[in-house]
């Protein structure tokens, strides 16, 4: 029997992994996520940083 007090995510975690910021691992500088689209209209998220 599950709880009925307690909640189904850890609001409190989740709001914390927002929060903190993704930094690249060659320069230590802010990752940016950014759409690309390539030619045949695929979308995908990318991270960009110094192109490592």
């Amino acid at each position: 029997m599950a709880e009925k007090g307690k909640s189904k995510t850890d609001v409190a975690a989740r709001a914390e992994s927002k929060s903190r910021t993704q930094l690249c691992s060659n320069c230590g500088n802010k990752v940016e996520v950014v759409l690309a689209v390539s030619p045949n209209g695929k979308k995908r998220m990318r991270r960009v940083c110094c192109g490592g």
